[in-house]
């Protein structure tokens, strides 16, 4: 019994720690400052030792795919899931869409840098050419779904559309209507929702 209470503390803190550097390097990431700071900068932050950082995550890498994963298993992602799975690929999409955004707007700033972090970290590349190829899979599948079901615009490739939905689900589009033109978020997803539906069959 006093064993298993040992373990059972032991993982709490381990939970703990794992959480509040993550917590930590979330701020950062907010304040912009992430990719100068230190580890040693991160730990302080954290409220922990050095060596605790490096044990856990091994670098600053290493806690940004620590993020990533958590927003992958979040329910933003688990909501990108359910909107695919809906049988009307329009529907599909509208509600693709909507759960994109979301996670963009909840998330987006973490895989922003680890974009940003490239530069610095070469061994970052796989983990964006990753994200990019999940979501272009996801997007491929809902794209057939829509030829398939005559609800393309005549003319329109497979390959054209699905590179169209692409780039309207992108981060980068996202962040670029609410950034540079300054709209809400229920205007950004009603914009994308917009320029989608041009790739439909009148």
């Amino acid at each position: 019994m006093a064993t298993r209470s040992y373990t059972a503390t032991r993982r709490r803190a381990g939970t703990e720690t794992i959480d509040r550097v993550l917590a930590a390097a979330e701020r950062l990431i907010a304040e912009g400052e992430f990719h100068t700071a230190t580890m040693a900068e991160l730990a302080s932050a954290a409220g922990i030792s050095r060596a605790t950082v490096f044990n856990r995550f091994g670098s600053k890498l290493g806690v940004l795919q620590a993020l990533a994963d958590r927003c992958g298993e979040g329910p933003e992602m688990q909501a990108i899931q359910e909107a695919l799975a809906l049988e009307d690929p329009v529907a599909s999409l509208d509600a693709l869409i909507e759960a994109s955004c979301v996670i963009w707007e909840t998330s987006g700033f973490i895989y922003e840098q680890l974009k940003a972090i490239v530069v610095l970290e070469p061994d970052a590349v796989p983990l964006i050419d990753e994200q990019w190829e999940d979501q272009r899979a996801d997007i491929q599948g809902l794209t057939r779904r829509l030829a398939e079901t005559g609800r393309l615009r005549p003319g329109l490739s497979k390959p054209r559309a699905t590179a169209m939905l692409h780039t309207l689900t992108s981060l980068e589009t996202f962040l670029q209507l609410r950034r540079e033109y300054d709209l809400s978020l229920r205007q950004t997803r009603e914009t994308i929702c917009q320029l989608a539906r041009t790739l439909f069959r009148a």
